[in-house]
């Protein structure tokens, strides 16, 4: 082999093995900035998610304040129910089973919407979540199921809480409460630490927008 065909092969060579770390180099890069990608992408779903969760949070708990509320003004009564009359056990269960099925519409609206996002939740940050949202859940069962006592306790004349006082007090505690801030108040104290709870789950993920 000749002197310029050894220095050609050479030449050939270098290049190849530049293309080579060229090539390399670049798909370096590109797995790099793939990565970089997907954990932007993973970040913003988690940020919208933590703020879609946090909303859902807030709005669960207004509409469980607004149904706890102990003022019932008189558009929420049926149209034939008059607050001024004799009315018989019958019509007063009947007028406050009509009144907390409407108060309780936009609560399970909201619950819809809360236990979408906690789904959404759990699938992306883990199992952690749920424990903290079903504190919150719990709440609502109780004040589901006091509510339905105090509207049978309404059918009965009052009988039901007479026969047990003191369950008849919690029932109303629960069902009607002055101030959700209470610090006396048993149902407001767990649902104020409920969502406590879901806001230390979720802060984390709002601050790595």
């Amino acid at each position: 082999m000749s002197n310029a065909e050894t220095i050609k092969n050479i030449a050939l060579a270098v290049g190849a093995g530049r293309t080579a770390v060229s090539a390399a180099v670049t798909a370096i890069i590109a797995y790099k900035g793939l990565n970089k990608w997907q954990n932007e992408l993973k970040g913003k779903a988690s940020f919208d998610l933590a703020r879609s969760l946090a909303r859902a949070t807030f709005k669960l708990r207004d509409e469980l304040v607004y149904c706890r509320s102990p003022f019932i003004p008189a558009s929420e009564y049926p149209d034939d129910y008059n607050t001024f009359d004799e009315n018989t056990a019958e019509k007063k269960g009947d007028a406050f089973a009509h009144i907390y099925a409407k108060r309780w519409k936009p609560v399970t609206e909201a619950i819809q919407v809360f236990d979408t996002c906690v789904l959404e939740a759990e699938a992306l940050w883990g199992s952690g979540i749920k424990e903290k949202t079903n504190n919150l859940r719990e709440c609502v069962v109780q004040l589901k199921n006091s509510t339905n006592a105090v509207v049978r306790d309404k059918y009965t004349g009052g009988r039901d809480f007479q026969v047990d006082t003191e369950f008849g007090k919690l029932m109303r505690n629960d069902v009607s409460i002055l101030d959700d801030n209470d610090p006396k108040d048993p149902l407001s104290l767990k649902i104020n630490s409920s969502i406590e709870g879901i806001e230390d789950e979720i802060r984390p993920h709002l601050s790595c927008s």
